[in-house]
């Protein structure tokens, strides 16, 4: 793995963590330097730096504009969610956007049922996808940048995933959005938020789920993760509350936070240029896929994932392809009269 990932790793540091029904969470630290200087997504929509539209009147499914008003850059992460314009969608990788520019950004669906005007612009929906189908969405980019020179989802197994966690929610959205999902739990959720506070100086997080480690994440600025520490737990406290299939481990193969930094560190990865500024790595080993967006010699932000797979990346993006084949061009128009697919694989 690229040094500067592993001295990132060997950097971070923990505190006590916070445990609360399913889920352990260990706040992250570290005494590597913060710069770059960026701002958040949220940030920047409220001070009215970002713009982000379809990519034409007509749209397309899987891009959007985003168009940077100011001078500093500004930090998009995978797994955010944009609400308005003609669908919601949710960033398909972690993407710096350079100051005073504009871009084209890959996305994903993640309201299947409308294809018309709610609004001109995107927002910040204040949502961050569902960590495990996070987790499936970026094996399944993954091995689009390894193979196709881009960043495609699943998006059918994405659709089908949101379909899945709202039946568990027992919640039903006119329009299949994740937001609705996330919304109608949100006074579930508040107790576990309570549970996990923000720490002083904190950078990232590791969560375990049923004493097993679910994934983690870590941006270079303290005022950053800040900024989504809520949006980050939420993804994961979401999980805890729907998923009903309690997995109990034995004690000698609960893996220690350091064990699971040192198993990061060991994944291998592929380099890629970024979408906006820096250099794009893809990484993966046996039960995790995880990426990391690197500036100026600096990890800017990094996410890692376990898997349910037990395999590689590779075997991961192979499920995923053999999913997205299952499902039909015309499962896509039943689901959505008015739009056009096309494989993803």
């Amino acid at each position: 793995m690229d040094t500067c990932i592993e001295s990132c790793l060997n950097a971070i540091q923990f505190q006590n963590s916070f445990i609360h029904a399913r889920l352990e969470v260990i706040p992250l630290f570290s005494s590597q330097d913060h710069s770059p200087e960026y701002l958040t997504l949220g940030q920047a929509m409220l001070h009215n730096r970002l713009l982000v539209t379809e990519v034409s009147k007509t749209g397309a499914v899987p891009e959007l504009k985003v168009v940077n008003k100011g001078k500093i850059p500004i930090l998009l992460l995978d797994g955010e969610e944009l609400a308005g314009a003609k669908q919601n969608r949710v960033l398909n990788t972690s993407i710096l956007v350079p100051g005073e520019s504009e871009l084209v950004i890959p996305v994903s669906c993640t309201e299947h049922g409308r294809w018309t005007y709610s609004s001109p612009v995107f927002h910040d929906s204040r949502v961050m996808m569902d960590y495990k189908i996070r987790a499936r969405k970026m094996a399944s980019v993954s091995m689009s940048r390894k193979h196709r020179a881009c960043h495609a989802s699943d998006q059918m197994g994405i659709w089908e995933d949101i379909e899945e966690m709202a039946k568990k929610a027992k919640v039903s959205s006119p329009t299949g959005a994740m937001k609705d999902v996330f919304e109608s739990s949100n006074h579930a959720m508040d107790e576990y938020l309570a549970a996990f506070p923000l720490q002083p100086g904190q950078q990232g997080v590791l969560v375990y789920m049923d004493g097993r480690p679910a994934g983690m994440e870590f941006l270079s600025r303290p005022e950053a993760y800040a900024r989504t520490h809520d949006k980050l737990m939420r993804s994961y406290v979401m999980e805890a509350l729907i998923d009903d299939e309690i997995q109990q481990f034995s004690k000698d193969k609960v893996q220690q936070p350091k064990e699971f930094l040192q198993r990061v560190a060991s994944c291998t990865r592929d380099a890629y240029p970024a979408v906006g500024l820096g250099t794009e790595h893809r990484f993966g080993g046996t039960d995790l896929v995880g990426s990391a967006l690197l500036h100026e010699g600096v990890v800017v932000h990094l996410a890692c994932f376990t898997v349910e797979f037990g395999a590689d990346p590779d075997m991961v993006g192979r499920m995923a392809s053999f999913r997205a084949r299952r499902s039909s061009h015309k499962a896509g128009r039943e689901r959505n009269p008015n739009k056009e697919y096309s494989d993803v694989w």
